[in-house]
């Protein structure tokens, strides 16, 4: 890939923050972060910056986008664990990823994303009251206080939240950025703003291109990953339990399964597994039928 180098400062940079921040909104205090100053990046931070933006083009699988997120993007924006959710219109999660350099026990991982009551559903909610704008939970915000035990108990301090919003002003996508560092609220909520356009479209490549999933076999309605997932359903495995058995994280499984209920136009499992018996894609016995 051929990248350009600037020579001197591009102009749309060198002006600093806008005046409006957020999906548009205007840059109002008490939104979890505070200073006297609007943020700005300096000629490192802005050459760092333009690295990021750059290899952000060749990220189309999984394995791209943790090279990204650990490699260019952590030059922008340190932190620990990132967890990305992509939502369709009725406000129901596609997908849910996170991706970390140090291992997450899988018992702190359910924690954060069990769907509607995890950690995210409440720092979700939150952005979303605050006007869907960058929200930084720092030991010194006003918004930090409802959060402090349940962060300090998972061990994470401090975290950032922002999204895209939809064509209805409802979320398409949010990102749950943990252990990003203190000192620099403002400017960790400016870096947002410039960050989470590409991150949002990074992610949807990489779930367009459903890496994990594999490449469906021939004709078939499920690929062979979620097929093997849908037996093991079928056996009332849980997620944990499926986990363990195909050396993959719990939060993999659901995705699939997720992916699953959709290939089929399933409400549950019982009724996608009734469907794929129904569509010889599983035997009644659980003999695998193509």
């Amino acid at each position: 890939m051929r990248t350009t180098v600037y020579e001197q400062t591009p102009r749309w940079l060198e002006a600093g923050a806008p005046k409006s921040i957020g999906n548009g909104r205007d840059y109002r205090p008490g939104s979890g972060y505070r200073s006297p100053e609007l943020p700005s990046l300096n000629q490192i931070e802005q050459l760092r910056f333009l690295r990021a933006i750059a290899s952000a083009v060749d990220v189309r699988r999984r394995n791209q986008m943790f090279r990204w997120l650990e490699g260019e993007f952590q030059t922008v924006l340190p932190h620990r664990l990132l967890v990305c959710t992509l939502i369709d219109g009725g406000g129901n999660a596609l997908l849910i990823d996170h991706f970390s350099s140090s291992p997450i026990p899988n018992e702190v991982l359910q924690e954060i994303c069990a769907e509607g009551k995890g950690l995210i559903s409440d720092l979700g909610e939150t952005w979303l009251r605050s006007g869907a704008r960058p929200l930084v939970l720092v030991p010194s915000s006003e918004r930090y206080v409802p959060f402090n035990s349940e962060l300090m108990r998972l061990g994470l301090r401090a975290c950032a939240v922002h999204g895209v919003l939809d064509h209805n002003k409802a979320p398409g996508s949010q990102f749950y950025f943990f252990g990003v560092p203190t000192d620099r609220p403002t400017h960790i909520a400016y870096l947002l703003e410039l960050l989470v356009p590409y991150l949002h479209t990074a992610l949807i490549r990489v779930s367009a291109s459903d890496q994990e999933g594999g490449e469906a076999a021939g004709p078939g309605l499920l690929s062979d990953r979620e097929v093997s997932i849908l037996e093991l359903v079928q056996h009332g495995k849980n997620n944990v339990e499926i986990a363990a058995e195909l050396v993959i994280s719990p939060l993999t499984v659901k995705n699939h399964v997720q992916r699953i209920l959709r290939k089929l136009g399933a409400n549950n499992r019982a009724q996608a597994v009734g469907k794929a018996i129904a569509l010889r894609i599983l035997g009644s016995s659980n003999g695998r039928r193509r």
